[in-house]
């Protein structure tokens, strides 16, 4: 499709949203248990997006692409036998998809797979457990809640080498001190499946941060309160890994340990009178020893996952809600990641801009986003597609229940 194509479509797939989906949402329906004690809660949230791209297609990948597919397509069960034990459990189905982080497929990805499933124990605002299947906690971004990020969607590249999605099976312990000023997780993991990892050790987590002004108590964060807290937090984690991948995997050899820090800012100020305003930056060092220069070395050490390091800056501006019962928010996002290797090419260096506005028609309920992201490779190769700069705009419509 060409720009004039690019033009039609995203004011009308953004109408179509619109138009069908302009009604109120509900929370999601809890049913008691007999004993009036228990509780279960089912939800169901969707994203879909309306995507097009500016290469990819086309038999020397230079043609433009486009998409529709579920971003997020997800139905969950959240259940309470008491004050203190429950679970959660998600299933998540993504339909086709042709286009990616950072390439276009030829065939598509249509995954249908559980997403979270853990029990939970609440002893305390001190101590409280999970176990099971449930976010890495080392990154902020992870933690964010899939549906609350600022911008169309977390980082891109922030996240670590599990091939779960950013989940991990293992057990997770947080908590609040300090009038819930400060929280820490700490967790053990399984870490790099064994089919890639050197030797058969676990995956070691601890996080902390602080909160200076509003606290965020929750398990999971939030990219923006739309002016309901100010938040100024700081926040930090380290994880390690022993023999977490091979160096040359086709000989099982030079053995290679993993190990991952980061540092991250999260700031929201709401005003009365001049809206709210938005800010957040992390850094993330991820290292496997440099097994990228040993000519063959396992999948999870090199790739968009493996070694690299790299930072983002975002920035947001709530508009005061005097217009309506809709709120506008405008944001913008700032990345610059070097990967040891990328699509085979060495110390690849990428930066990555976008710009974008939401509507958030009843909260982050139900949301309409559009945001237009530019990416750009240090190193191009002129006889690999691949390597090509390209942009990217996308339409969103968010709908939870």
């Amino acid at each position: 499709m060409d720009k004039i194509g690019k033009i039609v479509l995203v004011p009308l797939v953004a109408g179509l949203f619109l138009g069908a989906f302009v009604q109120q949402a509900l929370a999601g329906p809890a049913i008691r248990m007999p004993n009036n004690v228990g509780w279960l809660q089912i939800n169901y949230e969707m994203q879909l997006f309306g995507q097009w791209r500016d290469n990819g297609s086309g038999p020397d990948g230079t043609d433009s692409t486009t998409d529709i597919y579920f971003r997020r397509n997800r139905l969950s069960f959240r259940g309470m036998m008491n004050e203190k034990y429950g679970f959660y459990t998600a299933l998540e189905f993504q339909g086709d998809r042709y286009i990616g982080a950072i390439n276009t497929w030829e065939t598509p990805v249509n995954d249908f797979f559980v997403l979270d499933a853990f029990f939970m124990a609440n002893y305390s605002d001190a101590f409280n457990l999970r176990a099971g299947l449930t976010k890495d906690p080392l990154v902020r971004e992870h933690n964010v809640g899939c549906f609350f990020p600022l911008s169309l969607d977390r980082s891109l590249f922030v996240y670590t080498s599990i091939p779960r999605v950013s989940r991990d099976f293992g057990v997770v312990l947080w908590g609040n001190f300090m009038d819930q000023k400060m929280q820490y997780k700490v967790a053990a993991m399984e870490g790099i499946d064994s089919t890639n990892q050197a030797g058969s050790t676990l995956r070691y987590t601890g996080r902390v941060h602080y909160s200076f002004w509003d606290p965020e108590n929750l398990p999971l964060y939030f990219s923006t309160y739309l002016g309901e807290k100010k938040v100024l937090t700081v926040g930090a984690g380290y994880q390690f890994e022993l023999d977490a991948a091979y160096g040359n995997q086709a000989l099982s050899t030079l053995e290679t340990d993993y190990q991952a820090w980061t540092v991250d800012l999260f700031a929201e100020y709401p005003t009365e009178a001049a809206g709210t305003f938005t800010f957040g930056a992390a850094y993330l060092d991820s290292d496997f020893d440099d097994a990228y220069l040993s000519g063959d070395p396992s999948p999870e050490s090199i790739g968009i996952d493996g070694q690299k390091n790299g930072y983002y800056f975002k920035a947001g501006y709530l508009l005061p809600n005097k217009l309506g019962p809709g709120q506008v928010q405008f944001f913008g996002r700032y990345e610059n990641w070097s990967f040891a290797n990328l699509g085979g090419v060495e110390d690849q260096e990428i930066d990555w801009y976008s710009l974008g506005i939401n509507y958030y028609l009843n909260g982050q309920d139900m949301r309409l986003t559009f945001e237009y992201a530019v990416n750009d490779f240090d190193k191009e190769d002129p006889a690999d597609p691949a390597t090509d700069d390209f942009d990217t705009a996308t339409v969103m419509f968010q709908f939870r229940f």
